[in-house]
C-alpha cells in the first residue's frame, strides 16, 4: 500500500498514483477480487505476497471465496445492473456512464476511497455470454476537457498500475469509452461497496 495520507490518494492525480491495489489472485471472478482489494484498503493492510493464486482451503482463498457472493450485493442486484445497461441505447449507456457512474466514481477517489466500478464489456440480449461485465477499482483520475481517464486496478492486469479507462468526445459527438488494454468497453457503473460480513 501507499504511504500516503487518505486525503492526499483521494485527490486528483495528473499522474499515476497506487493506492491500494493489490494482486490477490487472477484465476478466480473479478468481483470477490475487487472487494477484498478494498477491505484491505480501507483496513491499512499491507497487500499479500504471494505471486500465484491462493490454493483452496488456505485462508487467502477463503477470504476470497466469502467475498464472491458480496459482490452480487443482494444475489441479484448487480448482476441485473450489467444485463440492464447491456440492454440499453448507446445514448442510454452513455448519458448512465458520464451522468451517473463517473460522477459517482469521483466522489469516491475524492472523499479518500476506492470507487467500485463494473465494465459493461458488451451490448446485446444474451443474459449468459461470458463477457457481460467485469468489476475493477479506481483509484485515480485525470480530467480535462478532452478527456477522463480513471486509473484502475484489474484483477486481470495484476500488477500493471498503468490500465486506464478512457472516457472522451469521439469526433461524431459520441461518448467514447476505451480500457487501455485493449478489451472492449460500452458502459461504466458505479458499484456498490459491501463491507465484509
Amino acid at each position: 500500500m501507499s504511504s500516503e495520507s487518505a486525503s492526499a490518494r483521494g485527490r486528483r492525480s495528473s499522474g499515476a498514483r497506487r493506492n491500494g491495489a493489490t494482486r490477490l489472485g487472477s484465476s478466480a471472478a473479478t468481483g470477490e477480487l475487487s472487494q477484498a482489494v478494498r477491505d484491505r484498503f480501507e483496513g491499512g493492510e499491507a497487500p499479500p505476497l504471494d505471486q500465484v493464486s491462493p490454493a483452496p482451503a488456505t485462508p487467502l482463498f477463503d477470504e476470497i471465496a466469502r467475498r464472491q457472493l458480496d459482490s452480487f450485493d443482494r444475489f441479484v442486484i448487480v448482476p441485473a445492473r450489467f444485463l440492464w445497461m447491456s440492454l440499453e441505447g448507446e445514448g442510454d449507456r452513455a448519458r448512465a456512464s458520464a451522468g451517473e457512474a463517473w460522477p459517482a466514481i469521483r466522489g469516491e477517489i475524492d472523499a479518500g476511497h476506492l470507487a467500485m466500478v463494473g465494465l459493461v464489456r458488451e451490448a446485446g440480449r444474451n443474459p449468459l455470454r461470458n463477457e457481460l461485465g467485469h468489476q475493477v477499482v479506481a483509484h485515480r483520475y485525470d480530467e480535462t476537457a478532452a478527456a477522463v481517464r480513471i486509473g484502475i486496478y484489474d484483477p486481470n492486469h495484476p500488477d500493471d498500475d498503468s490500465v486506464e479507462l478512457v472516457m472522451a468526445g469521439a469526433a461524431d459527438g459520441r461518448l467514447a469509452l476505451s480500457q487501455s488494454t485493449g478489451e472492449p468497453l460500452v458502459g461504466l457503473l458505479s458499484l456498490p461497496y459491501v463491507r465484509p460480513r
